[in-house]
C-alpha cells in the first residue's frame, strides 16, 4: 500500500512540474510536448488512484470478515461460559455445564468435537441405540458421534417378577 501511495505522489509531483514547464514554454511545440507529458502523467495518477481504491476495498472486505470472526468468537465465548471438561461414568469426556431447568439443576452435556469447532451441540439420548455395553448411549445431533454415558440401571426384582408372569 505504501508503494501505491508513493507512486501516486510521485506522479502528482511530476504533473505539477509539467504544469510549470507549460507555463514557462515559449513555443507551441514546447507547450504541446509538455501537455502530452502531462496527460501521460495524469493517466498514471488515475491508474494509481484506482489501484488504491481497489486496495482500500480489499482492506474493507478483510475488515468486515475479521469483525465477523471476532463476533463469532465472542459469541462462543459467552455461550460456552461455565462449561468444563468432564469424565462420564463410562469414561467418556464431554463438556458439561449445570443449568437450572424448570426449577431443577440439570447437567447439560456438549459434544467435545463440536465444542472444539466453536459450536455447542447438546448431547441427546440415543434412539436407535439406547444401550451399548451396559452403558446408556447419547449422540451429538450435529456430528452424529455416539457417547457412552452412565451405566444402565439394574432391573429391579419387581420388574423381573412381572416379566416372568
Amino acid at each position: 500500500m505504501i508503494a501505491e501511495f508513493t507512486a501516486a505522489m510521485a506522479a502528482i509531483k511530476e504533473t505539477a512540474s509539467l504544469a510549470k514547464v507549460i507555463s514557462d514554454a515559449k513555443t507551441e511545440a514546447e507547450v504541446n510536448a509538455a501537455v502530452s507529458d502531462m496527460i501521460s502523467k495524469l493517466t498514471s495518477v488515475q491508474r494509481e488512484c484506482m489501484s488504491l481504491v481497489e486496495l482500500a476495498r480489499s482492506f474493507q472486505d478483510e475488515n468486515v470478515t475479521l469483525k465477523a470472526k471476532i463476533a463469532e468468537f465472542e459469541n462462543f465465548k459467552a455461550d460456552s461460559e461455565g462449561y468444563t471438561l468432564n469424565k462420564t461414568e463410562a469414561g467418556t469426556l464431554v463438556y458439561t455445564v449445570n443449568k437450572l431447568i424448570n426449577g431443577e439443576q440439570v447437567a447439560v452435556n456438549a459434544c467435545p468435537h463440536c465444542f472444539q469447532q466453536k459450536k455447542i451441540s447438546i448431547l441427546q439420548p440415543g434412539v436407535d441405540k439406547a444401550v451399548k455395553g451396559y452403558h446408556l448411549i447419547h449422540f451429538c445431533p450435529s456430528c452424529r458421534t455416539e457417547f457412552k454415558m452412565g451405566k444402565v440401571p439394574p432391573i429391579q426384582e419387581s420388574a423381573i417378577s412381572r416379566l416372568a408372569r
